[in-house]
């Protein structure tokens, strides 16, 4: 190559590289987008009688509760709408925290003796709840068309080494599924199948009349369902030529942006109404320091980019191309700083003059 072909190529590059540069510094969620929709939210109100977990939704409380729009891939508008239908309504009382889904499903089938430990090997509803919004300490709960449940408690999230802990059972807790069809029946077309939750709020340490925590609890609702085959009228999961099985296809009540569900900052908002069951919601605005959480969710995954690229964290802001002044949030001006190390970091944000802050960490977790 020509000394001259060289210095056409080198400028190309510095070109390149500037570019790109300039795009990050215009704007700094380039190639994050996904992960910073705004997920939705859902207002709880308050149903004046228990209710029966038989799956029949059949207490007026249950009737003029709103629905959820239906479920959406859990990538979001990435992808198509999924083939089948689901949705979600909730309530809540004094004592419990009442989910209700619908799910159709033209072919009910699941395990005929599953182990409550391996229900998620196959057709599965699962709840996702943060009580306190800081990201760690979290709850998973699955349930199948058997009523076979499995409960999780997450210590952090699965990308900063988090691992779950199993055999908790809420103390209380009560479940009832109702089957529009015949579970493991391939000689019938099933309508599909309704679950109905009763979580302990006591298990959740959450009071939604508590002013502090009314707006706090997080969740997130997933379905998975798996292609299958069907032998001599026995179903089972579709293997690909290497033996393995296809992987799931995903649904979601708001969209996590990324095939992953532990992502709990990506999970819908709730308000708890005090009101009766009725089919309006009330207005749900985004508070100001979810606002300003976002600049550290940009920080965080920057961070994680850059580990995986150099082997340690960035020490700088700078080396993420993030502002640390004028972050105009509603017309305030807010302040950026980020302490670290080759292993660690702790990233805070506070409005200009305010003595108060919000930070997250290394592993996820916010301190507010």
């Amino acid at each position: 190559m020509s000394v001259k072909n060289n210095l056409k190529s080198i400028l190309i590059l510095i070109s390149v590289v500037c570019s790109q540069s300039n795009i990050f510094a215009q704007n700094p969620f380039a190639g994050l987008e996904p992960l910073f929709t705004e997920p939705k939210s859902y207002t709880l109100f308050r149903t004046p009688a228990p209710l029966n977990m038989d799956g029949e939704l059949n207490e007026k409380s249950w009737q003029d509760a709103p629905w959820t729009e239906y479920f959406i891939d859990i990538e979001g508008d990435l992808k198509p709408s999924p083939a089948y239908k689901t949705r979600v309504k909730m309530l809540w009382d004094s004592n419990y925290l009442y989910v209700a889904a619908e799910l159709e499903e033209p072919h009910l089938w699941a395990n005929k003796q599953p182990e409550k430990d391996i229900i998620f090997r196959d057709n599965v509803f699962k709840i996702f709840i943060d009580p306190d919004n800081n990201v760690n300490d979290d709850f998973e709960i699955q349930i199948n068309p058997q009523n076979k449940m499995l409960f999780l408690i997450m210590n952090k999230p699965y990308r900063d080494g988090g691992s779950p802990v199993t055999g908790w059972n809420p103390i209380g807790y009560k479940s009832g599924v109702k089957l529009l069809g015949t579970i493991n029946n391939s000689e019938d077309i099933d309508k599909g199948w309704v679950a109905e939750i009763a979580i302990p709020l006591a298990a959740l340490k959450f009071d939604p009349l508590n002013i502090k925590q009314n707006t706090n609890l997080r969740i997130n609702f997933l379905r998975t369902n798996f292609d299958f085959n069907l032998k001599d009228g026995v179903y089972s999961k579709a293997i690909d030529s290497d033996g393995k099985a296809f992987p799931p296809h995903y649904s979601c009540f708001t969209p996590q942006g990324i095939v992953n569900m532990h992502y709990p900052e990506r999970w819908a908002f709730t308000v708890f109404s005090d009101k009766a069951p009725s089919t309006h919601t009330e207005k749900f605005n985004l508070p100001y320091s979810e606002k300003q959480r976002k600049y550290l969710w940009l920080t965080y995954y920057r961070q994680k980019e850059f580990f995986k690229l150099n082997k340690r964290y960035a020490q700088s802001l700078q080396d993420l191309n993030i502002p640390e002044s004028g972050i105009l949030i509603d017309g305030k001006s807010n302040l950026l700083t980020m302490e670290a190390t080759s292993r660690q970091f702790l990233v805070l944000i506070r409005e200009e003059g305010s003595a108060s802050s919000i930070s997250v960490d290394h592993d996820g977790l916010i301190i507010y």
